[in-house]
Protein backbone atom coordinates (compact mmCIF):
# COMPACT_ATOMS: atom_id res chain seq x y z
CA UNK A 1 0.00 0.00 0.00
CA UNK A 2 1.49 3.36 -0.46
CA UNK A 3 -0.39 4.89 2.34
CA UNK A 4 -1.76 8.54 3.04
CA UNK A 5 -0.30 11.59 3.33
CA UNK A 6 -0.73 11.65 6.87
CA UNK A 7 1.54 8.79 7.86
CA UNK A 8 4.49 9.21 9.77
CA UNK A 9 8.33 8.70 9.31
CA UNK A 10 8.95 5.60 11.79
CA UNK A 11 11.98 7.70 13.61
CA UNK A 12 9.18 10.52 13.91
CA UNK A 13 6.99 7.36 15.64
CA UNK A 14 9.96 6.76 17.82
CA UNK A 15 10.42 10.62 19.41
CA UNK A 16 6.49 11.13 19.87
CA UNK A 17 6.24 10.35 23.13
CA UNK A 18 9.45 12.42 24.48
CA UNK A 19 8.16 15.02 22.39
CA UNK A 20 5.10 14.84 24.10
CA UNK A 21 6.40 14.19 27.54
CA UNK A 22 8.92 17.76 26.95
CA UNK A 23 5.54 19.78 25.76
CA UNK A 24 3.86 18.52 28.93
CA UNK A 25 6.69 19.44 31.24
CA UNK A 26 7.91 22.59 29.44
CA UNK A 27 4.19 23.93 29.88
CA UNK A 28 3.92 23.13 33.78
CA UNK A 29 1.41 21.19 36.18
CA UNK A 30 -1.75 21.92 34.58
CA UNK A 31 -1.23 20.03 31.61
CA UNK A 32 0.98 17.41 33.41
CA UNK A 33 -1.99 17.12 35.48
CA UNK A 34 -4.40 16.57 32.42
CA UNK A 35 -2.20 13.85 31.13
CA UNK A 36 -3.33 12.20 33.97
CA UNK A 37 -1.70 8.40 34.56
CA UNK A 38 0.45 8.90 31.74
CA UNK A 39 2.81 10.59 34.36
CA UNK A 40 1.22 9.17 37.22
CA UNK A 41 0.18 5.67 37.99
CA UNK A 42 -2.84 5.07 40.05
CA UNK A 43 -1.69 2.98 43.16
CA UNK A 44 -2.78 -1.02 42.83
CA UNK A 45 -5.47 -0.13 46.36
CA UNK A 46 -7.23 2.59 44.72
CA UNK A 47 -8.82 0.80 42.05
CA UNK A 48 -10.71 -1.48 44.93
CA UNK A 49 -12.97 0.90 45.69
CA UNK A 50 -16.68 1.25 44.52
CA UNK A 51 -15.56 4.02 41.66
CA UNK A 52 -12.28 1.88 40.59
CA UNK A 53 -10.55 4.52 42.78
CA UNK A 54 -11.55 7.68 40.60
CA UNK A 55 -12.41 9.90 43.93
CA UNK A 56 -9.10 8.88 45.85
CA UNK A 57 -6.93 9.60 42.22
CA UNK A 58 -8.73 12.68 42.00
CA UNK A 59 -7.12 13.67 45.23
CA UNK A 60 -4.17 12.38 45.37
CA UNK A 61 -2.94 13.77 42.02
CA UNK A 62 -4.64 17.31 43.25
CA UNK A 63 -2.06 17.16 46.24
CA UNK A 64 0.43 16.26 44.43
CA UNK A 65 2.82 19.37 43.31
CA UNK A 66 4.56 19.33 40.22
CA UNK A 67 8.03 20.79 39.96
CA UNK A 68 8.34 23.33 36.89
CA UNK A 69 11.89 23.52 36.35
CA UNK A 70 12.18 22.56 32.78
CA UNK A 71 10.40 25.85 31.35
CA UNK A 72 12.72 28.30 33.62
CA UNK A 73 15.97 25.96 32.50
CA UNK A 74 15.04 26.27 28.89
CA UNK A 75 14.39 30.53 28.77
CA UNK A 76 17.73 30.32 31.26
CA UNK A 77 19.60 28.84 28.10
CA UNK A 78 18.39 30.85 25.50
CA UNK A 79 19.33 33.65 27.76
CA UNK A 80 22.54 32.56 27.65
CA UNK A 81 23.32 31.59 24.53
CA UNK A 82 21.23 35.10 23.15
CA UNK A 83 23.20 37.18 25.81
CA UNK A 84 24.45 38.74 22.71
CA UNK A 85 22.90 38.53 20.13
CA UNK A 86 24.22 36.57 16.94
CA UNK A 87 26.23 38.79 13.99
CA UNK A 88 24.10 38.58 10.93
CA UNK A 89 25.40 39.50 7.68
CA UNK A 90 22.39 39.91 5.02
CA UNK A 91 22.20 41.39 1.11
CA UNK A 92 20.56 45.12 1.27
CA UNK A 93 17.67 43.38 -0.41
CA UNK A 94 17.16 40.94 2.19
CA UNK A 95 17.16 43.98 5.41
CA UNK A 96 13.84 43.99 5.50
CA UNK A 97 14.18 40.72 7.14
CA UNK A 98 15.60 41.99 10.55
CA UNK A 99 11.40 43.30 11.22
CA UNK A 100 9.59 40.81 9.53
CA UNK A 101 11.06 37.58 9.43
CA UNK A 102 7.73 35.46 9.31
CA UNK A 103 4.72 35.57 8.18
CA UNK A 104 3.01 36.60 12.02
CA UNK A 105 5.91 39.24 11.98
CA UNK A 106 8.30 37.68 14.33
CA UNK A 107 11.86 40.07 13.94
CA UNK A 108 14.65 37.77 12.57
CA UNK A 109 16.23 37.81 16.09
CA UNK A 110 13.02 36.93 18.30
CA UNK A 111 12.95 33.92 15.38
CA UNK A 112 16.66 32.95 16.07
CA UNK A 113 15.55 32.91 20.38
CA UNK A 114 12.45 30.69 18.86
CA UNK A 115 14.85 28.11 17.32
CA UNK A 116 17.06 28.09 20.08
CA UNK A 117 14.35 27.31 22.43
CA UNK A 118 12.78 24.75 20.25
CA UNK A 119 16.15 22.86 19.93
CA UNK A 120 16.67 22.68 23.47
CA UNK A 121 13.05 21.45 23.98
CA UNK A 122 12.31 18.87 21.50
CA UNK A 123 16.13 18.63 20.03
CA UNK A 124 14.21 19.45 16.51
CA UNK A 125 12.74 22.56 13.99
CA UNK A 126 12.72 23.53 10.63
CA UNK A 127 13.00 26.20 8.40
CA UNK A 128 11.18 26.74 5.25
CA UNK A 129 12.20 30.01 2.65
CA UNK A 130 8.65 30.37 1.70
CA UNK A 131 7.14 32.92 -1.09
CA UNK A 132 5.30 35.81 1.02
CA UNK A 133 1.27 35.33 0.38
CA UNK A 134 0.62 38.85 0.54
CA UNK A 135 2.69 40.50 -2.98
CA UNK A 136 5.75 41.23 -1.56
CA UNK A 137 8.90 40.15 -3.48
CA UNK A 138 10.71 38.98 -0.72
CA UNK A 139 9.75 35.67 0.68
CA UNK A 140 9.59 34.89 4.34
CA UNK A 141 10.55 31.74 7.34
CA UNK A 142 8.18 29.48 8.00
CA UNK A 143 9.10 27.99 10.91
CA UNK A 144 7.85 23.96 11.48
CA UNK A 145 8.32 22.19 15.31
CA UNK A 146 9.50 18.69 15.34
CA UNK A 147 5.76 17.65 15.91
CA UNK A 148 4.86 19.14 12.47
CA UNK A 149 8.00 17.13 10.17
CA UNK A 150 6.04 13.87 10.15
CA UNK A 151 7.59 12.80 7.08
CA UNK A 152 11.31 12.68 5.06
CA UNK A 153 13.38 11.16 2.76
CA UNK A 154 17.40 10.85 3.77
CA UNK A 155 18.08 12.43 0.38
CA UNK A 156 16.32 15.21 1.25
CA UNK A 157 13.82 15.51 -2.01
CA UNK A 158 10.87 14.85 0.15
CA UNK A 159 9.31 16.02 3.23
CA UNK A 160 5.94 16.16 4.89
CA UNK A 161 4.50 19.23 7.15
CA UNK A 162 1.98 19.31 8.99
CA UNK A 163 -0.13 21.95 9.20
CA UNK A 164 -3.05 21.11 10.44
CA UNK A 165 -4.66 23.34 13.23
CA UNK A 166 -7.61 25.79 14.21
CA UNK A 167 -9.07 27.75 11.25
CA UNK A 168 -11.61 30.70 12.03
CA UNK A 169 -15.12 30.28 10.12
CA UNK A 170 -16.68 33.79 11.25
CA UNK A 171 -16.62 33.93 14.62
CA UNK A 172 -16.03 29.83 15.29
CA UNK A 173 -12.65 28.31 15.37
CA UNK A 174 -12.85 24.67 13.79
CA UNK A 175 -9.95 21.80 13.68
CA UNK A 176 -9.11 21.30 10.02
CA UNK A 177 -6.49 18.67 8.78
CA UNK A 178 -3.86 20.33 6.42
CA UNK A 179 -0.88 18.48 4.47
CA UNK A 180 2.01 20.39 2.09
CA UNK A 181 4.33 17.71 0.82
CA UNK A 182 7.41 18.49 -1.07
CA UNK A 183 9.37 17.08 -3.51
CA UNK A 184 11.91 17.25 -6.01
CA UNK A 185 11.34 15.81 -9.16
CA UNK A 186 13.07 15.56 -12.32
CA UNK A 187 15.22 18.02 -10.64
CA UNK A 188 13.19 20.50 -9.66
CA UNK A 189 11.11 21.49 -6.61
CA UNK A 190 7.58 21.33 -6.49
CA UNK A 191 5.30 21.91 -3.66
CA UNK A 192 1.44 19.40 -3.40
CA UNK A 193 -0.93 21.10 -0.82
CA UNK A 194 -3.91 18.58 1.25
CA UNK A 195 -6.39 19.73 3.06
CA UNK A 196 -8.22 16.47 5.18
CA UNK A 197 -5.41 14.53 2.83
CA UNK A 198 -7.42 15.32 -0.27
CA UNK A 199 -4.91 17.04 -2.80
CA UNK A 200 -6.16 20.80 -3.22
CA UNK A 201 -4.95 20.87 -6.20
CA UNK A 202 -1.77 20.28 -9.32
CA UNK A 203 1.81 20.48 -7.90
CA UNK A 204 3.47 24.20 -8.00
CA UNK A 205 6.89 24.56 -9.31
CA UNK A 206 7.46 27.57 -7.15
CA UNK A 207 10.42 29.44 -9.25
CA UNK A 208 13.30 32.02 -8.47
CA UNK A 209 13.61 35.80 -9.43
CA UNK A 210 13.43 35.42 -13.32
CA UNK A 211 11.84 32.39 -13.38
CA UNK A 212 14.28 29.75 -12.47
CA UNK A 213 13.24 26.42 -11.07
CA UNK A 214 14.09 25.89 -7.68
CA UNK A 215 16.90 22.82 -7.42
CA UNK A 216 17.02 22.53 -3.77
CA UNK A 217 13.84 21.82 -1.54
CA UNK A 218 14.42 25.26 0.60
CA UNK A 219 14.09 23.71 3.95
CA UNK A 220 16.24 23.40 6.50
CA UNK A 221 16.28 20.82 9.52
CA UNK A 222 18.11 21.33 12.91
CA UNK A 223 19.05 19.36 15.72
CA UNK A 224 20.55 19.45 18.79
CA UNK A 225 24.06 18.81 17.05
CA UNK A 226 24.25 19.50 13.73
CA UNK A 227 21.51 20.13 10.66
CA UNK A 228 20.84 16.71 10.39
CA UNK A 229 17.58 14.65 9.12
CA UNK A 230 16.94 12.58 11.78
CA UNK A 231 15.85 13.32 14.93
CA UNK A 232 17.89 13.13 18.13
CA UNK A 233 17.24 12.80 21.68
CA UNK A 234 15.99 16.19 23.33
CA UNK A 235 18.97 18.03 25.21
CA UNK A 236 17.08 18.69 28.29
CA UNK A 237 15.04 15.23 28.69
CA UNK A 238 16.79 14.16 31.91
CA UNK A 239 15.60 17.28 33.30
CA UNK A 240 12.34 16.38 32.14
CA UNK A 241 12.54 12.94 33.50
CA UNK A 242 13.44 14.11 37.26
CA UNK A 243 11.03 16.56 36.98
CA UNK A 244 8.49 13.73 36.69
CA UNK A 245 9.96 11.74 38.95
CA UNK A 246 9.63 14.68 42.00
CA UNK A 247 6.01 14.60 40.65
CA UNK A 248 5.34 11.20 41.39
CA UNK A 249 7.64 10.95 44.74
CA UNK A 250 5.76 14.23 45.54
CA UNK A 251 2.19 12.40 44.85
CA UNK A 252 3.50 9.52 47.35
CA UNK A 253 4.76 12.03 49.75
CA UNK A 254 1.73 14.08 50.34
CA UNK A 255 -0.43 10.98 50.03
CA UNK A 256 1.46 9.69 53.17
CA UNK A 257 0.92 12.78 55.09
CA UNK A 258 -2.22 13.09 54.58
CA UNK A 259 -3.08 9.33 55.76
CA UNK A 260 -1.28 9.81 58.87
CA UNK A 261 -2.40 13.15 59.58
CA UNK A 262 -6.13 11.26 59.30
CA UNK A 263 -6.25 8.84 62.32
CA UNK A 264 -9.43 6.97 62.91
CA UNK A 265 -11.64 6.32 66.17
CA UNK A 266 -11.63 2.61 66.95
CA UNK A 267 -13.81 1.66 69.78
CA UNK A 268 -13.54 -1.27 71.95
CA UNK A 269 -16.38 -3.33 73.22
CA UNK A 270 -19.10 -0.42 72.97
CA UNK A 271 -21.22 1.25 70.08
CA UNK A 272 -19.73 3.70 67.87
CA UNK A 273 -20.91 7.49 68.61
CA UNK A 274 -22.82 9.38 66.23
CA UNK A 275 -20.40 12.22 66.04
CA UNK A 276 -16.60 13.17 66.86
CA UNK A 277 -14.64 16.22 67.10
CA UNK A 278 -14.96 19.14 68.83
CA UNK A 279 -17.61 19.53 71.23
CA UNK A 280 -19.36 16.27 71.33
CA UNK A 281 -18.91 14.26 74.51
CA UNK A 282 -18.53 10.44 74.17
CA UNK A 283 -20.31 8.38 76.91
CA UNK A 284 -18.88 4.16 76.91
CA UNK A 285 -20.64 1.71 79.32
CA UNK A 286 -19.50 -1.47 80.18
CA UNK A 287 -21.69 -4.76 78.75
CA UNK A 288 -20.08 -6.51 81.57
CA UNK A 289 -17.23 -6.36 84.34
CA UNK A 290 -15.61 -8.74 81.36
CA UNK A 291 -15.84 -6.72 78.79
CA UNK A 292 -14.86 -3.01 79.37
CA UNK A 293 -15.42 -0.64 76.50
CA UNK A 294 -12.62 1.33 75.34
CA UNK A 295 -11.98 4.56 72.72
CA UNK A 296 -8.88 5.35 71.17
CA UNK A 297 -7.26 7.10 68.10
CA UNK A 298 -5.14 5.23 65.58
CA UNK A 299 -3.12 6.06 62.31
CA UNK A 300 -0.02 5.21 60.07
CA UNK A 301 3.37 5.62 61.15
CA UNK A 302 4.56 7.22 58.59
CA UNK A 303 7.49 6.09 58.42
CA UNK A 304 8.41 6.28 54.44
CA UNK A 305 8.19 9.95 55.29
CA UNK A 306 11.62 10.70 55.42
CA UNK A 307 12.27 8.36 52.77
CA UNK A 308 10.25 10.08 49.92
CA UNK A 309 11.85 13.26 51.35
CA UNK A 310 15.77 12.30 50.96
CA UNK A 311 14.37 10.77 47.09
CA UNK A 312 12.81 13.77 46.05
CA UNK A 313 16.44 16.01 47.19
CA UNK A 314 18.10 13.41 44.97
CA UNK A 315 15.23 13.85 41.93
CA UNK A 316 16.60 17.69 42.56
CA UNK A 317 20.41 17.10 42.20
CA UNK A 318 19.82 14.43 38.96
CA UNK A 319 18.07 17.50 37.39
CA UNK A 320 20.54 19.79 38.26
CA UNK A 321 23.11 17.20 36.97
CA UNK A 322 21.07 17.20 33.84
CA UNK A 323 21.32 20.88 32.94
CA UNK A 324 20.43 23.56 35.45
CA UNK A 325 23.88 24.20 36.60
CA UNK A 326 24.99 24.72 33.36
CA UNK A 327 24.36 28.83 34.70
CA UNK A 328 26.70 27.51 37.37
CA UNK A 329 29.67 30.53 36.11
CA UNK A 330 30.50 32.09 39.13
CA UNK A 331 34.47 31.52 40.06
CA UNK A 332 34.97 29.24 42.99
CA UNK A 333 36.91 30.95 46.19
CA UNK A 334 40.35 29.24 45.22
CA UNK A 335 40.10 28.69 41.51
CA UNK A 336 42.60 29.78 39.36
CA UNK A 337 40.85 31.71 35.60
CA UNK A 338 42.05 28.66 33.63
CA UNK A 339 40.51 26.22 35.95
CA UNK A 340 37.40 27.86 35.67
CA UNK A 341 37.36 28.44 31.59
CA UNK A 342 38.14 24.18 31.53
CA UNK A 343 35.35 23.60 33.80
CA UNK A 344 32.84 25.84 32.16
CA UNK A 345 33.99 24.84 28.64
CA UNK A 346 32.76 20.96 29.49
CA UNK A 347 29.75 22.68 31.41
CA UNK A 348 28.60 24.66 27.82
CA UNK A 349 29.58 21.80 25.68
CA UNK A 350 26.07 21.53 24.78
CA UNK A 351 25.41 24.68 24.56
CA UNK A 352 27.96 25.17 21.98
CA UNK A 353 26.44 23.08 19.58
CA UNK A 354 22.85 24.48 19.90
CA UNK A 355 24.22 27.44 19.42
CA UNK A 356 26.26 26.69 16.05
CA UNK A 357 23.29 24.61 14.46
CA UNK A 358 20.57 26.99 15.49
CA UNK A 359 23.33 30.10 13.47
CA UNK A 360 23.99 27.35 11.07
CA UNK A 361 20.34 26.53 10.23
CA UNK A 362 19.33 30.06 10.30
CA UNK A 363 21.99 31.01 7.88
CA UNK A 364 21.04 28.15 5.51
CA UNK A 365 17.59 29.45 5.77
CA UNK A 366 18.13 33.08 4.89
CA UNK A 367 20.77 31.41 1.94
CA UNK A 368 17.78 30.06 0.30
CA UNK A 369 15.89 32.87 0.31
CA UNK A 370 19.06 35.04 -1.34
CA UNK A 371 19.05 32.26 -4.29
CA UNK A 372 15.04 32.90 -4.72
CA UNK A 373 15.35 36.54 -4.90
CA UNK A 374 18.12 36.33 -7.14
CA UNK A 375 21.31 37.57 -4.38
CA UNK A 376 24.24 35.94 -3.82
CA UNK A 377 23.56 33.23 -1.13
CA UNK A 378 27.25 33.64 0.04
CA UNK A 379 26.76 37.06 1.33
CA UNK A 380 24.75 35.85 4.26
CA UNK A 381 26.66 34.76 7.08
CA UNK A 382 25.29 34.32 10.64
CA UNK A 383 28.23 34.06 13.60
CA UNK A 384 26.47 32.56 16.81
CA UNK A 385 27.66 33.68 20.02
CA UNK A 386 29.24 30.89 21.61
CA UNK A 387 30.81 33.22 25.02
CA UNK A 388 28.31 32.39 27.27
CA UNK A 389 30.30 33.82 30.43
CA UNK A 390 31.01 37.86 30.41
CA UNK A 391 34.01 38.22 28.11
CA UNK A 392 34.20 42.11 28.46
CA UNK A 393 37.39 43.21 27.93
CA UNK A 394 38.56 45.21 30.22
CA UNK A 395 40.68 48.54 28.76
CA UNK A 396 43.91 47.34 29.01
CA UNK A 397 43.31 43.89 27.62
CA UNK A 398 41.56 46.33 24.62
CA UNK A 399 44.62 48.75 25.07
CA UNK A 400 47.17 45.53 24.37
CA UNK A 401 44.68 44.17 21.38
CA UNK A 402 44.71 47.48 19.42
CA UNK A 403 48.36 47.77 19.71
CA UNK A 404 48.83 44.61 18.33
CA UNK A 405 47.29 45.80 15.47
CA UNK A 406 49.51 48.79 15.34
CA UNK A 407 52.49 47.05 15.27
CA UNK A 408 51.19 44.34 12.29
CA UNK A 409 51.22 41.34 14.57
CA UNK A 410 47.36 41.09 13.51
CA UNK A 411 44.89 42.42 10.87
CA UNK A 412 42.63 45.15 11.53
CA UNK A 413 39.68 42.22 11.00
CA UNK A 414 40.79 40.49 13.70
CA UNK A 415 41.27 43.02 15.90
CA UNK A 416 37.21 43.84 15.35
CA UNK A 417 36.56 40.82 15.89
CA UNK A 418 38.46 40.28 18.90
CA UNK A 419 36.71 43.77 20.01
CA UNK A 420 33.13 42.17 19.22
CA UNK A 421 33.70 39.35 21.12
CA UNK A 422 34.81 41.51 24.02
CA UNK A 423 31.58 42.78 23.81
CA UNK A 424 33.10 47.21 22.74
CA UNK A 425 32.48 46.78 18.98
CA UNK A 426 28.94 46.27 17.59
CA UNK A 427 28.00 43.06 16.95
CA UNK A 428 25.73 44.23 14.22
CA UNK A 429 28.60 46.09 12.25
CA UNK A 430 30.78 44.54 9.85
CA UNK A 431 34.73 45.35 10.66
CA UNK A 432 34.31 46.65 6.68
CA UNK A 433 31.42 48.81 8.01
CA UNK A 434 33.33 49.94 10.85
CA UNK A 435 36.47 50.74 9.17
CA UNK A 436 34.78 53.16 6.92
CA UNK A 437 32.87 54.80 9.40
CA UNK A 438 36.58 55.63 11.12
CA UNK A 439 37.26 56.91 8.02
CA UNK A 440 34.16 59.20 7.08
CA UNK A 441 32.86 60.04 10.39
CA UNK A 442 31.09 62.90 9.31
CA UNK A 443 29.43 61.35 6.19
CA UNK A 444 28.16 58.70 8.43
CA UNK A 445 26.50 60.71 10.45
CA UNK A 446 24.81 63.27 7.81
CA UNK A 447 23.45 59.69 6.53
Amino acid sequence: MAGTVSDKHPDWTDRADEWAMMRACARGEKAVKEAGESYLPMPSGFRAQGDGGRAMYAAYQTRAQFSEILAPTIRGMVGVIHRTEAQVEMPASMQRLWEHATADGLPLEALHRRITGELLLTGRYALLADASSEGSDLPWLAGYTAEALINWSPARDFFVLDESGLRRVGFRWREQKAFRVLRMEDGRYSVETYTNETLDAEALQPTARGGAGLTEIPLVVMGPKDLSVTPDEPPLIGVARAALAMYRLDADYRHQLYMSGQETLVIINGDAPQAVGAGVVITLKASSDEHQPDAKYVGPAGTGIKAHRQAIQDERDNASAAGARLFDSEKKAAESGDALRIRYAAQTATLTSIALASAQGLEKALRHIAVMIGASPNEVVVKPNLSFVDATLTPTDAAALVRLWQDGAVSYQTLYENLQRGEIASAERSFEEEYDLILNPMEQAEA
